[in-house]
């Protein structure tokens, strides 16, 4: 077992020594140098904390980098040219991205959609809460249901009045627009 470890380890060695040695002897040419390039370009999109590289696409042929996409500022777009003709091996960077000043990235929408999350179920909960301390109210009656801001509120209800307390309080709650009386007076 001891021999077995041994002798992977040395053919692991082995291949990163020589890894390098064969590099650096390898001619790139045509499609493996473009995808090369490509992957090159691609990184240095990514580590810079300004740009979000699933914004914008790349395309390289011959060693000439087609930059496409959308981003939000005209100094966005020139940071993605200036840092793909930085990188060593690119002939030529064509510049097609797009400025739109309403544009919100991918990483933003879903950001977006967490908080709307978020603040939907905290709603709900807090709602769901506030029902059951409330001694005029039968909380395991009301269904609460938040999307998207505005609240649901289905189920029953011992008065007018109770119906009242409970939309108000519904209305008044954070991050809520909207709320939807669906109660019933039993």
């Amino acid at each position: 077992m001891e021999f077995r470890k041994t002798l992977i380890a040395g053919a692991v060695i082995t291949g990163m020594l020589s890894a390098p040695a064969m590099a650096g002897n390898n001619d790139w040419k045509g499609e493996s140098k473009d995808a090369w390039i490509d992957g090159k370009v691609e990184t240095a999109l990514m580590l810079n904390g300004e740009l979000n590289n699933f914004e914008i696409d790349t395309q390289v042929e011959n060693r000439e980098v087609t930059l496409s996409g959308t981003v939000d500022t005209d100094i966005a777009k020139d940071l993605a040219e200036e840092i793909t003709e930085n990188v060593k091996g690119v002939k030529d960077v064509e510049n097609n991205i797009e400025v739109n000043a309403n544009h919100r990235n991918s990483m933003e929408r879903a950001g977006d959609k967490f908080v709307r999350t978020w603040q939907d179920s905290t709603a709900t909960a807090g709602l769901n809460m506030k029902y059951a301390v409330n001694d005029n109210l039968e909380a395991t009656s009301i269904d609460v249901d938040t999307k998207n801001g505005v609240v649901t509120l289905s189920g029953t209800v011992r008065s007018e009045a109770a119906r009242d307390l409970a939309v108000e309080m519904a209305e008044n709650y954070d991050n809520v627009d909207k709320v939807r009386d669906r109660l019933t007076v039993k």
